[in-house]
């Protein structure tokens, strides 16, 4: 019999310490090396990564679209003034609109102020990072990740290619100085070195996961595998399901004789006369006059499997993780209502930092523009706003989803104001709107809808007209008393 030490020996287990660190033979040995991460994806390996990675949207569908659904949450926002003028706010709100058109916010002239940060978003997704250049015009410059890259050549003296990390130079505490900017060539498949920019004219736009990390990485990086194989998969089971759906019949004969066997006739030359059934697959609908007894039925291929199905959609599922997506948003009969609803609230969380990280960067190209408004005279900054452009409030509103059950939702919400657990302004907040421009529309409806209706039976007809009789009759009432005052005798004797 064996004993608690052999029983221990034999699986492997350490008495004390980790198991994860015992090579055991059963699985990849563990690791030991410890570098950073920029180490850990060379040059090289980086341009292998963001390859494959910008190549799975061009052709695969569900990769095509779980970016673009990432998108549709993370990087969509609406801009709201928030300092303590109003006016002002009005004036800041429509600068800022007609900064955002293509001509007055893109360099290259192509993109708005929205779908520059759409694209800065899947930018990163794809890339890892993503860059924007500021140019004294007012414009901003997208930079791909890809062309800030440590030059062959071109740099200066002072500067060996040692001294940058990825086309990035760094100080000792690791903060960024200057980048590499290259430019592509004509036929966009390489890079000529352009200049050194310093870090103040550019913001970039990545995915960390360490402190001691410069550039960053895809979030996709653990689902390329997984989502090739998928794409793969699915194409081989399409092309075998096209020659495999119909390709035969079978025939069930009730005579001796088998299709094609002598039938005991002979022809003019006196050749034997074999049975058959003559059936033109691929063509027109058919009829079989079959013998009494015979029956005919289709070979087919049951393709795809169920168990191929099951495998693909749990490959599918794990890769949507990536992006924290729940597998519901791509099969809404997936789940039911508090399943989806689960789901979404999941990933509203987990979406949160992404929105937080495009927020940032929004807040930064605004206030770098109108901090220039400001100094070329475009736009004013009122004593009662402050003194600096930092004192300019204002916020960058992401978008929100519309109810899944709106009467349930709203009742839900209407008990929680009631309560005191939740406000109007963060309901409306969580929907993507902003509760005091709501409260000026209603406003602006009501005087809209008072002016252009007429009284309905026992209405009065105006209510301001109702207010100024009213003020009228008290001033009436007033003068009617200082007249009795001059009329009291005992002032007329005195």
């Amino acid at each position: 019999m064996l004993g608690l030490t052999s029983v221990r020996r034999w699986m492997g287990v350490r008495r004390f310490g980790y198991d994860a660190v015992e090579e055991k033979g059963r699985r990849r040995p563990p690791r030991v090396r410890l570098i950073s991460e920029d180490a850990e994806l060379s040059a090289t390996d980086r341009k292998k990564l963001v390859a494959t990675a910008r190549d799975l949207p061009r052709n695969y569908t569900i990769a095509a679209w779980m970016i673009r659904k990432h998108l549709d949450y993370v990087s969509t926002f609406g801009f709201q003034a928030r300092t303590a003028n109003t006016e002002y706010n009005t004036r800041l709100e429509k600068f800022v609109g007609r900064w955002a058109t293509r001509e007055a916010f893109d360099l290259a002239g192509r993109h708005t102020l929205h779908r520059f940060i759409r694209l800065q978003e899947r930018g990163r997704t794809l890339d890892g990072d993503s860059f924007t250049l500021k140019h004294t015009s007012g414009r901003l410059q997208a930079i791909e990740g890809d062309r800030i890259r440590t030059p062959q050549g071109g740099l200066s003296a002072s500067l060996a290619r040692d001294d940058l990390v990825h086309g990035v130079q760094v100080d000792a505490a690791g903060k960024a100085l200057a980048y590499a900017l290259c430019n592509r060539n004509r036929l966009g498949d390489g890079f000529t070195f352009d200049r050194m920019v310093p870090a103040r004219h550019i913001l970039q736009h990545a995915y960390f996961d360490r402190f001691d990390q410069t550039r960053g990485v895809s979030p996709m990086a653990p689902g390329i595998n997984s989502l090739q194989d998928t794409y793969e998969g699915l194409t081989y089971a399409l092309a075998k399901a096209k020659v495999s759906q119909l390709f035969g019949i079978k025939i069930k004969r009730f005579a001796d004789e088998s299709v094609g066997d002598i039938s005991g006739g002979s022809d003019a030359e006196g050749n034997p006369v074999k049975s058959e059934y003559k059936v033109k697959l691929g063509g027109p609908p058919f009829l079989l006059d079959l013998d009494p007894g015979d029956d005919a039925d289709f070979l087919e291929s049951k393709h795809p499997s169920a168990e191929f199905r099951d495998f693909t959609q749990l490959m599918i599922s794990i890769s949507l993780k990536c992006l924290d997506i729940p597998f519901s948003f791509i099969d809404e009969s997936f789940t039911n209502y508090s399943g989806s609803r689960g789901a979404w609230l999941l990933y509203d969380f987990a979406a949160d930092g992404k929105r937080r990280d495009n927020r940032q960067l929004l807040s930064d190209m605004t206030r770098w523009r109108i901090g220039l408004g400001i100094l070329d005279g475009e736009l004013d900054l009122p004593r009662s706003v402050g003194d600096t452009v930092e004192d300019v409030t204002f916020e960058w509103l992401n978008r929100g989803i519309p109810w899944i059950d709106p009467l349930k939702e709203i009742k839900a919400d209407a008990e929680a104001v009631k309560l005191g657990v939740t406000s109007r302004r963060r309901i409306a907040k969580r929907g993507g709107d902003d509760w005091l421009e709501i409260l000026q529309e209603l406003d602006e409806e009501e005087k809209l809808l008072r002016a252009m209706r007429p009284p309905m039976p026992g209405e009065p007809e105006d209510d301001n007209k109702d207010d100024e009789d009213e003020n009228k009759d008290d001033e009436d009432e007033n003068k009617d008393d200082e007249d009795e005052k001059d009329d009291d005798p005992r002032k007329k004797k005195r």
